[in-house]
């Protein structure tokens, strides 16, 4: 007659069903007095997942927006002797204008922005396209390398201070189709990002609304669209407008603000309207 050997196995897995039971009941006692806590634990994990970032880097540092002050005097010189690049990316070595006597330093962080052309009176319009780190300096000269480019950099690319910003975890608040009265700001969108003639979620645009109209970073804001006649498409006048998408406010300057499209149920574009929450 054979005897019944357990395995090594067995006797583990029988060991940890021992261990479990004994312990079930201090477990048991210990859960009512723990309720909130665990409550507590719950909805935090439940308000991180939905949560995320409404600001992100690419955002902060890689976007358009309008200029408002006077033409920065630092700018790219030149490549780096013996190169005959045009476009800089990652890693490239240039020239700048500047060094000591204009108040660069070694190891400074530089934003790296392209200026084109005034949007009427409110500031030229630009876009932020890389960071640079001061190497070298000399009395009226700067070695710098390129780091992160998200864009168009060549000779003649203005340079400001780097400035570290905050990016932001939230939520997409949403917006409604038909919102009676408020009082938030409103504002008109004035520019789509590379001149599109529509935009999606993801999205950037450019409204003329600011910090002087009370806009600050991190604020949403609903878009509206007017109704217009089926035939003659002239926008109707007895019709409330038409909420349809929802956006953040991603930079804000005096009288401007670039916004990024959280969500819409239509195409974003240009001469829409704009109004905070």
């Amino acid at each position: 007659m054979r005897h019944f050997r357990p395995t090594r196995a067995l006797l583990a897995f029988l060991m940890l069903g021992l261990v479990a039971a004994l312990s079930l009941p201090a477990f048991a006692q210990a859960v009512p007095g723990d309720q909130k806590a665990v409550e507590n634990q719950i909805e935090r994990a439940k308000i991180f997942r939905d949560a995320y970032p409404v600001i992100a880097d690419v955002d902060l540092y890689c976007s358009p927006f309008v200029y408002e002050g006077e033409l920065p005097d630092l700018r790219i010189a030149e490549a780096e002797k013996g190169y005959e690049k045009t476009l800089f990316s990652d890693a490239d070595i240039v020239h700048l204008n500047k060094g000591k006597q204009g108040g660069l330093e070694v190891g400074q962080v530089l934003l790296v922005i392209d200026i084109g052309d005034p949007i009427g009176d409110l500031g030229r319009l630009a876009t932020k396209t890389g960071r640079a780190t001061v190497l070298f300096l000399e009395e009226n000269r700067a070695v710098v390398r390129i780091e992160k480019s998200c864009g168009r950099i060549t000779v003649g690319s203005y340079l400001v201070p780097f400035e570290e910003k905050e990016t932001l975890l939230g939520k997409d608040i949403g917006y409604d189709a038909y919102a009676q009265g408020g009082t938030g700001q409103a504002g008109t969108i004035v520019y789509l990002e590379r001149d599109y003639n529509q935009i999606a979620s993801g999205g950037y645009a450019i409204v003329d609304i600011g910090e002087d109209a009370g806009i600050q970073v991190g604020q949403q804001l609903t878009i509206y669209k007017m109704v217009r006649d089926t035939q003659t498409l002239e926008a109707r006048k007895d019709m409330p407008q038409r909420g349809i998408g929802n956006a953040i406010v991603i930079e804000a300057g005096k009288k401007t603000a670039t916004i990024k499209v959280l969500s819409c149920q239509d195409p974003i574009s240009k001469g829409q309207a704009v109004k905070g929450k």
